[in-house]
């Protein structure tokens, strides 16, 4: 278990607010890769209406928003399961599938890292490179595959924010059928590509998704695992009951019905902004920007400055970035940032280059 990452997530406003002794309010976190228009109209409307419904157990299993989102994606009931967020799964399935080994490819969430790990599950690195700028080499994966392993991709991908074509992975899947993998798309609802849901459903395949990214609620903690219904016979025979809470519920069934245009939304101004702020940090001294297309962009810097650094300094202005040195793969070149408002990008890009310009 060599290259074992430090287990950090960025995100930590709350903690970080309570360190420096400042409001929330006066913060800006582009350390978590969330929605950058905010909140789904309605929904905290949504929410308050049906308040009351916290003095009832929430559904055992979710039944009503398992149904809105099958229907959604042409799955059927016994295809997927909803749970307290994707790190329900991310940790079960190890533990449930108990494959001989887990292949991860890095750099990527640390989570797999940890959620193997605790499962005793023996771990393979397939680290990717930078001078590829992070891309998969799918020939030298499918060297790797023996047979009953677990493979980890999260596409498209956290940190790089580089993405697989879908009909390519389903067709790469779909030939190693001895290989389990389990896919995250958690970050995929923010570009013009189609889900693995939407094609052929694949025996070794499972696919997580994730509300808390995309509608801006990692606070409510929503996610979801589509698998075969073999697979998820063996997936869901040990879940506890009532897994989520009533809140969350019934955000969920709002989002299902109501945020298709939330959705288009963003991507429409991810295709307008993003590259005008990938234009911007690439003009900064000491800074090259890894190619990707997801909402948040992974910078390497070039110089003698380094990432904790720059970090730290950022913060003394109220900015919030992810150092990515804990990322397997990575190291104290590397940061991320997340996008919002071109308001606060070009803020970030000024306050950036204050901290760069020698």
């Amino acid at each position: 278990m060599a290259n074992k990452p430090k287990v950090i997530h960025g995100g930590n406003i709350l903690s970080v607010a309570q360190r420096l002794g400042c409001a929330v309010e006066e913060l800006t976190d582009m350390s978590s890769n969330l929605t950058p228009l905010g909140k789904v109209p309605g929904l905290r409307e949504a929410i308050i209406e049906r308040l009351d419904e916290i003095s009832f157990l929430p559904e055992t299993g979710s039944e009503t928003l398992r149904s809105c989102f099958v229907e959604k994606y042409g799955l059927k009931d016994d295809q997927l399961l909803v749970g307290n967020g994707t790190t329900e799964f991310i940790f079960g399935v190890p533990a449930a599938l108990a494959p001989e080994r887990a292949i991860i490819v890095n750099p990527t969430y640390s989570d797999y890292h940890l959620a193997c790990e605790w499962a005793s599950v023996a771990i393979e690195n397939f680290t990717l490179q930078r001078r590829d700028n992070f891309v998969i080499d799918f020939d030298q994966l499918a060297a790797r595959l023996s047979g009953n392993e677990l493979v980890f991709i999260c596409n498209s991908n956290n940190p790089t924010g580089v993405l697989t074509k879908s009909a390519f992975l389903h067709e790469f899947i779909k030939t190693h059928k001895n290989t389990m993998f389990m896919i995250d798309e958690s970050y995929l609802p923010f570009v013009r590509e189609p889900s693995l849901l939407e094609f052929d459903f694949l025996d070794n395949l499972l696919v997580l998704n994730s509300f808390s990214k995309i509608y801006g609620i990692p606070g409510l903690r929503l996610g979801f695992l589509a698998a075969s219904r073999q697979n998820m016979a063996r997936l869901g025979e040990q879940r506890k009951p009532w897994g989520v809470n009533r809140i969350a519920q019934i955000a969920g069934e709002f989002l299902c019905h109501q945020a298709d245009g939330y959705v288009e939304d963003v991507i429409s101004f991810l295709e307008k902004e993003r590259p005008l702020f990938v234009e911007q940090l690439s003009s900064l001294p000491g800074v090259e920007v890894i190619p990707g297309v997801a909402n948040f962009i992974l910078c390497c810097l070039t110089g003698e400055i380094r990432a904790p650094f720059v970090q730290e300094k950022m913060l003394a202005k109220g900015i919030m970035i992810r150092n990515c040195d804990n990322f397997s793969g990575l190291d104290d070149r590397y940061f991320r940032i997340s996008m919002k408002s071109r308001e606060i990008n070009n803020r970030c890009v000024e306050v950036l280059r204050e901290i760069l310009t020698p």
